[in-house]
């Protein structure tokens, strides 16, 4: 399978529209031309599911700023088990199941994308596996800085099943990206698609080529905020970063 770029857009367009009120993303959607909107809502979790002519698109929303729930849910990553009977973040595990009884009917005959940003594209990657262990079908996963979202045996088995469908997204510094960390054993997800600091794009970029253009980006901005990688973890940025290659 193969990155395709105008799904990208499509699903980082919804992945933007699921962090607006309901009602603005209804408008928005509309304006789009999909159709079939169904919302779905728990204290720290917001989805919603939407259609074109080819696909329906389940889409997570990322960590709100002002959602203190959000912050603690990201925060919570002590393994549990999960999906496949494998560790996965507990924080996004408990998030999920807030939603999960509303999303579960919604295999049927047309193709399932999920996608999302930030804390919601670890939701879109435990939503993936959850649905494929309940022995349905998803067409792709498109995220957006997305954070790791189980350990090692998750991953071993989540791309035994959809690795090679699953394109995650990551522009260039993103913080969020790099967490949980490694010594902790958690582990990526997918297929690495990597944007540097000058918005060239590498589908599928090895590990050391995103580590060395991560190390020069961090020496170089030493000592000021850009530094960090928060900057490059906003959904607009993924946003622009996408439409770079249309």
């Amino acid at each position: 399978m193969t990155f395709d770029a105008a799904l990208a857009l499509t699903t980082a367009l919804l992945s933007q529209i699921a962090y607006r009120p309901v009602d603005q993303a209804e408008r928005n959607l509309e304006e789009l031309g999909f159709t079939n909107h169904r919302h779905f809502s728990g204290t720290s979790t917001q989805a919603f599911l939407t259609e074109d002519d080819t696909n329906r698109y389940l889409s997570f929303r990322g960590t709100e700023s002002t959602n203190h729930v959000d912050w603690m849910r990201d925060a919570q990553f002590k393994p549990v088990t999960g999906v496949f009977g494998t560790k996965v973040h507990s924080g996004f595990r408990r998030a999920l199941d807030e939603v999960w009884e509303e999303i579960v009917p919604l295999a049927d005959d047309k193709r399932l994308v999920i996608t999302g940003h930030s804390l919601g594209a670890g939701l879109a990657a435990l939503a993936a596996a959850r649905i494929v262990a309940a022995g349905g079908t998803v067409g792709d996963v498109y995220t957006y800085g997305s954070p790791r979202a189980g350990l090692k045996d998750f991953v071993t088995t989540y791309n035994a099943a959809l690795g090679s469908n699953t394109y995650r997204v990551i522009n260039h510094i993103d913080i969020v990206t790099r967490v949980p960390l490694l010594v902790q054993d958690y582990r990526h997800v997918g297929r690495r698609m990597y944007f540097d600091g000058n918005k060239t794009f590498y589908p599928d970029a090895g590990a050391w080529h995103i580590a060395k253009d991560d190390l020069l980006a961090r020496l170089k901005h030493f000592g000021t905020i850009k530094s960090a990688g928060i900057t490059p973890h906003e959904i607009g940025r993924y946003l622009d970063r996408i439409r770079s290659i249309q």
